[in-house]
């Protein structure tokens, strides 16, 4: 068994090498994404966390190792800075989700390999929508404060969802790698980019700059011949 596998292996990484240097006139990504963010909100300290999603790319090639590349993606976290301890019992966390909207120039270098790096500056829209549960008294005063209890003939609380949605500029600009192992098909382990994402801060209302990490896994598909 062990065998047959690395048969199989060999026989995909040795696929002709006059297709692997071609260089196609389309590709269509579909992959998983990894978002290192950070909040960097103004007077106010908040940790870095981690949201898991994923990406599709869609990219035309003009000529040889020269394209247009669009990339839409969204990545979430749920319960972001959630307390569970015994003063405040189970408090909910915020959920965080990021979308991406973004067009840019790439640059592939096909050197008569399979391997094949390459290099890109996209830029576009961010969306970021955070929510979290609440508890209401009428007159929407918040209640009770943790390790409290309503005491009996108040206004019985009421469960909400609060949710706050922000549009702004988003940038990437980065690199990856594809390794060819058929005509048609590439698989990418890394795609690793700078993501610049300037949104209104939820503090001061004004744009602020967040500076995070995005990297990308998955497969390439290939159509065509670029000439």
């Amino acid at each position: 068994m062990k065998k047959s596998i690395l048969l199989f292996s060999v026989a995909l990484l040795t696929t002709s090498i006059a297709a692997a240097t071609d260089s196609p006139a389309g590709e269509a990504f579909l992959g998983y994404n990894w978002v290192r963010f950070s909040p960097n909100t103004p007077n106010v300290s908040l940790p870095t966390f981690n949201l898991n999603g994923g990406n599709a790319q869609l990219a035309f090639n003009f000529r040889p190792g020269i394209g247009l590349v669009f990339d839409v993606g969204a990545v979430h976290a749920g319960s972001v800075f959630g307390i569970a301890n015994d003063v405040a019992p189970n408090r909910p966390g915020v959920d965080h989700t990021l979308t991406n909207f973004v067009l840019g120039p790439r640059y592939t270098l096909h050197s008569h390999s399979r391997w094949m790096p390459y290099a890109q500056a996209l830029f576009g829209a961010a969306r970021a929508t955070s929510s979290t549960s609440v508890t209401l008294l009428q007159g929407g005063v918040i209640w009770p404060p943790p390790g409290l209890i309503v005491p009996p003939g108040a206004s019985q609380p009421v469960d909400a969802t609060v949710q706050a949605e922000r549009t702004g500029f988003a940038m990437l600009i980065g690199g990856g790698l594809d390794i060819k192992v058929g005509k048609h098909v590439s698989l990418r382990p890394i795609e690793a980019d700078y993501y610049l994402a300037r949104l209104p801060s939820f503090v001061t209302g004004s744009d602020t700059n967040k500076n995070h990490f995005r990297y990308s896994a998955g497969v390439n598909f290939l159509f065509g011949t670029a000439k």
